[in-house]
C-alpha cells in the first residue's frame, strides 16, 4: 500500500512502518519469544478457488511474498503477549488456463490489518499456549484474460492457528469463507457480484529476499 494513499475503508488498528526496520532471508525467529517491531518480507503460496456465475468453478495455485508490519507487543511473556498487525503489500501470481494469469494486490482503499493473541480457548496441556493470527485483507484480482479487476468488498479473513511463533512461518492457513464471498467488478462496484472466491487455503513461507521479491 502506497503512504501517500489514506485508506477509506479501516479493517483494524493501524501500526506504524516509522524507524520499523525490514526483516528479509537470514532473519531468525524464537519460537514462544514476542519479536520487537519489524517488517515481515514472507514468502506465501494459496489455492483459491472462484466460482463465476453460468461459467464454471476454477481452482488456482498461486505463488507470491506479503509484507506485515508488526506492533511493539503488549507483554514480554509469551502468554500474554497481543501483537497487531498490518499487511502494507502483497503480490501473488496464478494462472489456470480459463481465467488466464490473475496477479492479487492490496487494495490501497483498504487497512488491512489483523492481531495476534492467545485464544480465549487455548489448548489444554503443559507448557505455553499457542496463539491464533488473524488477518482482514481487501485485496484485488487483476484477470488480464477476463478485462476485470475484481475487488473484495467484504474482507478476506486469514486465520492460522496454533501459532508458536511470530511471524508464524511454514504455517498452513485458511481463508474463513462462508460459502462464497463476492467479487466486483471495480468498474461497477454498486451491481452484482461477478465471481465469487469459495475455498482459499495458503502457506506462510518463511522470509524471503528482495531479488525474489522482485521476481514475482
Amino acid at each position: 500500500m502506497s503512504s501517500s494513499t489514506t485508506p477509506t475503508t479501516v479493517y483494524g488498528r493501524p501500526v506504524t512502518t516509522d524507524g520499523v526496520p525490514n526483516l528479509y532471508a537470514g532473519s531468525t525467529v524464537t519460537p514462544w519469544q514476542p519479536p520487537v517491531p519489524g517488517i515481515d518480507n514472507l514468502g506465501i503460496s494459496s489455492v483459491d478457488t472462484f466460482a463465476v456465475p453460468g461459467v464454471g468453478e476454477y481452482t488456482v495455485p498461486f505463488d507470491g511474498f506479503v509484507r506485515v508490519v508488526r506492533s511493539e507487543p503488549t507483554s514480554q511473556e509469551w502468554s500474554n503477549a497481543e501483537v497487531y498487525t498490518n499487511l502494507i503489500e502483497m503480490k501473488m501470481v496464478g494462472e489456470c488456463e480459463e481465467l488466464g494469469r490473475i496477479t492479487v494486490t492490496l487494495n490501497p482503499s483498504c487497512l488491512s490489518a489483523g492481531q495476534i493473541r492467545t485464544p480465549f480457548d487455548p489448548y489444554a496441556g503443559e507448557g505455553p499456549a499457542a496463539k491464533a493470527c488473524r488477518m482482514a485483507v481487501g485485496a484485488i484480482f487483476d484477470m488480464p484474460k477476463l478485462g476485470m479487476k475484481l475487488i473484495n468488498k467484504e474482507p478476506i479473513i486469514l486465520t492460522i492457528d496454533d501459532v508458536r511463533q511470530i511471524p508464524p512461518a511454514g504455517s498452513p492457513g485458511k481463508g474463513q469463507i462462508y460459502r462464497m464471498l463476492p467479487l466486483h467488478d471495480s468498474r461497477r462496484l454498486e451491481d452484482a457480484p461477478v465471481a465469487y472466491v469459495t475455498s482459499l487455503r495458503f502457506t506462510m513461507g518463511g522470509y524471503i529476499s528482495p531479488e525474489k521479491m522482485a521476481a514475482v
